[in-house]
């Protein structure tokens, strides 16, 4: 018995259990080349964070969390762009940070939040987050902090 498909032909029977039909082969090659394809360079996106290196402040002082992030002065906004690692933690839901906005004298004048994004985190993972923060004029640095996190229960940690 023999099939036809997209210009091509091939026989039913023992043919087919020698090495397979041309269309499963070419579904083969294709999937492996897409694979080789893809193994050729990581892309970051919002899914994959960057890595720690790519930031340029590092706070490495909680009990749970490493905090890498950049910040960036605009018109009327203080953006702030970066990961949370849980070093020391595993079963995490999500994580609110807080940016504040700190005068000459070290007392707060203009503070903001943001929670981490795409999805929980076990140990060793990183979640992006993003926080605007609309400065005062009275501040001559900034800290970024974790204010809250939450555990996800019914997950087994390890």
């Amino acid at each position: 018995m023999q099939y036809r498909a997209g210009g091509h032909s091939w026989s039913r029977g023992i043919s087919r259990w020698r090495g397979g039909s041309r269309p499963s082969r070419f579904v083969s090659m294709v999937v492996a080349a897409g694979l080789l394809a893809g193994c050729a360079g990581v892309q970051y996106t919002s899914s994959y964070p960057r890595p720690p290196e790519h930031f340029a402040e590092h706070d490495l002082g909680h009990p749970f969390f490493d905090l890498h992030w950049t910040l960036e002065r605009k018109e009327d906004w203080v953006v702030v762009q970066g990961i949370v690692t849980a070093e020391r933690a595993s079963a995490i839901q999500d994580v609110t940070l807080e940016a504040v906005g700190l005068d000459a004298a070290g007392k707060v004048s203009s503070r903001a939040l943001g929670t981490t994004y795409g999805g929980s985190m076990s140990q060793w993972q990183s979640r992006p987050f993003h926080i605007r923060l609309r400065p005062t004029g009275q501040e001559t640095r900034f800290e970024v902090r974790v204010w809250q996190f939450r555990w996800e229960l019914g997950r087994v940690r390890g």
